[in-house]
């Protein structure tokens, strides 16, 4: 299964604290690549995820809030090259899961590394 990566950041990996069950110790929330799943067509790339992981990588930074400013992605450690958020869509209440879906869009013609 292929992982996929914003800025550098892996968002299987990414680490969201949530408050600790018991004084004293630490926890947090991560996702398996298994929520996290992506197709890519032409310029686009179709990406679910769930609700809080997109909270997270506006609140960390790791996706620009300005729609016009581009990001890097990478797919399995490649870098596939630059896009932008052009659509953001919210769980229908036909979904069973809290996945959002985001559409991403290759800008320019950025070479691969």
């Amino acid at each position: 299964m292929q992982g996929i990566a914003i800025n550098g950041t892996m968002l299987h990996e990414v680490r969201m604290l949530m408050e600790p069950y018991q004084k004293g110790t630490v926890s947090s929330l991560v996702y398996p690549k298994s929520r996290i799943r992506f197709t890519s067509e032409g310029q686009e790339i179709r990406l679910w995820f769930p609700a809080m992981l997109a909270l997270e990588l506006y609140r960390s930074g790791t996706l620009p809030q300005d729609a016009k400013e581009e990001f890097s992605v990478s797919v399995s450690g490649k870098k596939i090259g630059n896009y932008r958020v052009i659509d953001f869509r919210y769980p229908g209440a036909s979904g069973s899961r809290d996945d959002i879906l985001m559409v991403l869009e290759k800008v320019g013609n950025v070479a691969t590394e």
